[in-house]
């Protein structure tokens, strides 16, 4: 029997989109924007789009734990998400997997830890261990060292042999902790807020409550202050620029206030025009992050023209795919509407 589609959460799919369409612009930018013009302002218009897919991530566990209560569907689940993280390393980058760990490895190791923290964790003690998590970071980057250049193995210059010894080594261990793309330690802590934020609003927390404004408003304040007085030192990893390498105090604070005041404002406007391509967006996340990042190695990467881009022509560049993601999403929902009985496999990944 086909299982009956869930009625989808406007809010959560529009912040889903808005993901996707700045992750777009950072992820693009490492390899076809020139350095020069990664300004500032650039730079944090890309850097709260990872820590909003990990909070909605955990969020999502706890919303769906009223239909799916055994454990083993979010373990599926996550090892399913690390399975396309290891595809899309090995066929699209040609890269070793499971060695810098991005987010989607990230994401698919988040899903079963919230599964089984918030069933036996209320939801309190979750946001103090998220705390931990995200509060702790430099200490612990400080004390173990965090390698600021992240080694990324092409398939070609490693023996299988000398793969299995990489990956099961303390450097892969760290990587995988402390000081991957997306490690443990911090940012398992977002998808730990998520996973909060999911109880108090199946206990009937209102996303347009006022107190979430204010909540969110606050952290924000606290993040953006603590992070002006620390001033840390900020590097560009492999040509990613966002302001997370590595990830300060500051920041964490600052993003989940950021994301928290998102919530609020979404969910007072999600009937705006203005949100509908974000829509279309967000109820493909998982194809839209493929899709682009597909697109980008076999499309974009070849031509040389479109390689060390000015600004400008960047912003076109990058405003011309965006459109393009957000033509198939709307494609996308007329064919999912069409075809009611998809293989699980394909509503997986088309966000069914």
């Amino acid at each position: 029997m086909t299982p009956t589609p869930r009625p989808r959460n406007n809010t959560i799919d529009i912040l889903r989109g808005i993901a996707i369409f700045t992750m777009v612009a950072a992820n693009f930018s490492a390899s076809l924007l020139q350095a020069e013009d990664k300004v500032l302002a650039f730079r944090f218009y890309g850097t709260f789009a990872a820590p909003l897919f990990i909070l909605l991530a955990g969020m999502m566990v706890v919303m769906t734990q009223t239909r799916h209560r055994h454990f083993s569907h979010y373990l599926h689940r996550g090892l399913f998400i690390i399975g396309v993280a290891c595809l899309l390393d090995i066929i699209i980058w040609q890269l070793w997997p499971l060695l810098g760990y991005d987010v989607l490895y990230l994401t698919g190791l988040a899903i079963p830890c919230v599964a089984v923290l918030s069933r036996y964790c209320q939801p309190t003690a979750r946001l103090i261990l998220a705390a931990i998590l995200l509060l702790s970071a430099p200490a612990l980057q400080k004390l173990f060292g965090y390698r600021e250049e992240l080694v990324s193995v092409e398939l070609a210059a490693l023996s299988f042999p000398d793969y299995l010894h990489l990956l099961f080594s303390a450097s892969t261990a760290q990587r995988l902790l402390l000081d991957g793309w997306f490690p443990l330690v911090p940012w398992l802590g977002f998808a730990l807020v998520g996973s909060a934020l999911g109880s108090y609003t199946v206990k009937g927390y209102a996303l347009t409550s006022r107190s979430l404004l204010v909540i969110g408003l606050t952290t924000a304040c606290i993040g953006i202050a603590i992070w002006l007085w620390q001033q840390p030192h900020l590097v560009i990893r492999e040509g990613y620029s966002e302001l997370f390498y590595p990830p300060s105090i500051g920041y964490a604070l600052t993003a989940c206030g950021l994301i928290l005041t998102g919530f609020y404002a979404v969910a007072h406007t999600q009937h705006w025009a203005l949100h509908q391509p974000f829509l279309k967006l967000g109820h493909a996340s998982l194809f839209m992050y493929l899709f682009h990042q597909l697109f980008l190695v076999t499309v974009l990467k070849p031509i040389a023209a479109v390689n060390n881009l000015p600004l400008m022509p960047f912003l076109l560049l990058y405003i011309t795919v965006i459109s393009l993601m957000v033509a198939i999403g709307y494609g996308l929902a007329v064919f999912k509407q069409r075809q009611k009985n998809l293989p699980f496999i394909v509503r997986f990944l088309l966000g069914g």
